[in-house]
């Protein structure tokens, strides 16, 4: 006995519905969320796009400076005399003409060049008077070739010590007209008194080293740093040099390395370093503290992008690269050596991409947005 299997129609139209031929089949489809954020020309404008360039390293560090008077353009007044100080007419950081009185000294050496001046004029007064009266003799034929010859060396003698003793009074500070047994000392130059080294009564000798006044104009100063010696090899002559100052914070000087220092201190380990500073308006004073950024130029040159296009987010950094005409995509870089205001980019982007320098944060807040 044969047994027979019938499918039931509506069971026959449904399998035949679900084994539909693959050209009936329609699968379900969902478009991909946008990568980057297209900006309007009114956006366009809060921002600034730059291209990514192979930039040279600058490493910066900071040492600490002073001011110092410019010593090629500075005048230091030493003792010429002994004596005792009468009066000082001038005070530290004082501005003085040339030819100004600094200060008077009492002293016997301006007595005795007086003294020995008066005697050289009398003498060549006398000589002078000899010399007439040998003329005449010797004109009349009373006096002898030789004679005349002898009286005429006489004379040349006397006022060859005279004019000696003339200049030694003049150079002293003395006058012919004026015996008072007082020196004085006369600025030998326009400038500002940046030390002063005596005082009413200060005793004064001549074997002293130590100078009494010192003259300088300020318009140029020196800034000593002092570089550690671990950061030695980072600094050349023509660096680029920073310097601010506690007395005025806001006010920024630039300038150049001219000199570094051949000798390393013993206790510090640092050595000197020296830049030189236009200081027209006299506001840099010597002795002021200073904080001194080096900027030191290397060859080397690497991919960097500026400090303000990076946008640091979730412990990476982030910029926004144009992929479009004001179209853009969020990148996530890799960074390495921080220098001046540039970090180098080491993953995420190649020399020719742009990004957003300006407005960067800005930009990337609308992707997140949007995103």
């Amino acid at each position: 006995m044969k047994s027979h299997t019938t499918t039931s129609p509506l069971l026959l139209v449904l399998l035949l519905a679900a084994c539909g031929t693959p050209s009936d089949q329609k699968p379900a489809t969902s478009e991909p969320a946008s990568s980057s954020i297209t900006f309007s020309q009114e956006q366009m404008k809060e921002m600034v796009a730059e291209e990514v360039k192979r930039v040279r390293i600058h490493e910066e560090f900071s040492a600490v400076g002073e001011v110092s008077f410019d010593e090629n353009n500075v005048v230091r007044i030493y003792p010429i005399v002994s004596g005792s100080v009468e009066k000082v007419h001038v005070s530290l950081g004082d501005y003085v003409a040339k030819g100004t009185l600094l200060a008077t000294i009492l002293s016997t050496d301006i007595t005795t060049f007086q003294r020995d001046f008066n005697v050289a004029k009398e003498d060549q007064d006398v000589a002078e008077k000899n010399m007439a009266r040998a003329r005449d003799l010797y004109g009349s034929g009373m006096m002898s070739e030789k004679d005349f010859a002898e009286a005429k060396k006489d004379y040349a003698n006397a006022v060859s010590d005279f004019n000696e003793k003339k200049q030694i009074l003049q150079l002293y500070g003395g006058s012919p007209d004026r015996l008072d047994a007082v020196f004085r000392v006369i600025a030998p130059r326009s400038g500002y008194i940046v030390e002063r080294n005596i005082n009413e009564g200060t005793q004064i000798r001549t074997d002293n080293s130590t100078n009494i006044f010192t003259i300088s104009d300020l318009k140029t100063v020196w800034i000593w740093a002092n570089v550690h010696e671990s950061d030695m090899a980072k600094v050349k002559e023509g660096d680029l040099v920073t310097v601010t100052t506690i007395a005025y914070p806001d006010k920024v000087y630039q300038g150049k390395i001219r000199k570094i220092g051949t000798m390393l201190d013993p206790a510090s380990r640092v050595i000197r370093v020296r830049t030189e500073l236009e200081n027209d308006n006299g506001a840099l004073k010597p002795e002021m503290f200073a904080t001194v950024l080096i900027t030191s130029n290397s060859n080397e040159e690497v991919l960097a992008v500026p400090q303000k296009a990076l946008v640091l987010e979730n412990n990476n950094y982030y910029v926004m690269r144009e992929n479009a005409p004001n179209s853009y995509e969020k990148i996530m870089v890799t960074v390495g050596k921080k220098f001046s205001d540039f970090f180098e980019v080491t993953r995420g982007l190649t020399p020719g991409d742009h990004i957003i320098v300006d407005g960067s944060l800005y930009a990337l807040t609308a992707f997140n947005q949007q995103h």
